[in-house]
């Protein structure tokens, strides 16, 4: 459900302008960099560091890069021994009958078989996707 917020005139003129150049509705231009900030945010990347990027601040690139590198590689680690051991608690739960090999699928077969496939052109030739 869409809800309306209030933004400075500044603000507002910036979006459209950038939205206009990037083929965006408003709205779509305001969620574009409200979800880049989180992201930004998320990486723990500061203003001060953005602007500096957007310089083109080699320093700041290289030690951004790795941190992110650092963070990914103890996530990675983390996060295969964690699906490893989901993946074994489930066959096990296969094999002892307390769960149906199905209730692992995530898309049910009935559903995969009414699906549709679409293929979605790029709005501007030449754009990628």
């Amino acid at each position: 459900m869409a809800k309306s917020i209030r933004v400075s005139d500044g603000m507002y003129e910036l979006a459209s302008q950038a939205g206009e150049a990037m083929h965006r509705s408003l709205a779509e231009q305001v969620e574009f960099w409200a979800r880049l900030g989180a992201a930004l945010d998320a990486a723990g990347i500061t203003m001060e560091e953005a602007a500096a990027l957007l310089k083109g601040d080699a320093q700041v690139k290289d030690r951004i890069l790795e941190q992110l590198n650092a963070k990914r590689h103890a996530r990675e680690f983390k996060g295969f021994a964690s699906i490893e051991k989901r993946k074994k608690q489930f066959e096990r739960e296969v094999v002892e009958g307390k769960r149906s090999a199905r209730s692992l699928f995530f898309i049910d077969s009935k559903r995969a078989r009414e699906a549709t496939v679409l293929a979605c052109e790029p709005e501007v030739a030449g754009d990628g996707w």
